[in-house]
C-alpha cells in the first residue's frame, strides 16, 4: 500500500454504522479500511471534467463473470463494454423512434390527401 497521512473527520452515527456493517467483506478489516475502499470508488467512479457524467448500475455476478473473461480475452474493460453496449441501445432505439414518426407520419400525409381528395370532389 502506498504511504498514507492521517487525517481526521466527522462522520454522523448512521454513516459509522453503515461502515460497520461493511466491515469483513471483501478483506476490509476496519473502518480505515472501508473509509478508504469508499475515498478510492469515489474517486475512480466520478467524472474528471466537468461536461462528463457517470452513469452507475449494478450488476449480477453472471454478468460480473462475463465481463471479466470478456477482459481476459478481448482487453474490453467493464466501462467500455458498458459505453458500447449504451451507445448500441440509443442507435436502436433511436432508429425505431424515427422510424415510427416516419410511418406515422406517412400514414397522416395519406390521410389528409384522402380528405382532399374528397373534398375536391364533393365542390
Amino acid at each position: 500500500m502506498p504511504a498514507s497521512q492521517m487525517t481526521s473527520l466527522r462522520v454522523p452515527e448512521d454513516h459509522l454504522a453503515l461502515l460497520d456493517q461493511r466491515i469483513g467483506f471483501d478483506g476490509m478489516r476496519n473502518r480505515s479500511d472501508v473509509i478508504r475502499a469508499a475515498i478510492a470508488f469515489f474517486l475512480e467512479s466520478t467524472p474528471t471534467h466537468a461536461n462528463v457524467r457517470t452513469v452507475k448500475f449494478d450488476i449480477g455476478s453472471q454478468t460480473q463473470e462475463h465481463l471479466e473473461m470478456l477482459y481476459g480475452l478481448e482487453g474490453i474493460t467493464p466501462s467500455e463494454a458498458a459505453r458500447s453496449g449504451l451507445t448500441l441501445f440509443l442507435k436502436q432505439h433511436l432508429s425505431i423512434q424515427d422510424e415510427l414518426s416516419e410511418i406515422l407520419e406517412a400514414k397522416y400525409e395519406k390521410m389528409l390527401a384522402k380528405a382532399r381528395a374528397s373534398e375536391d370532389h364533393t365542390a
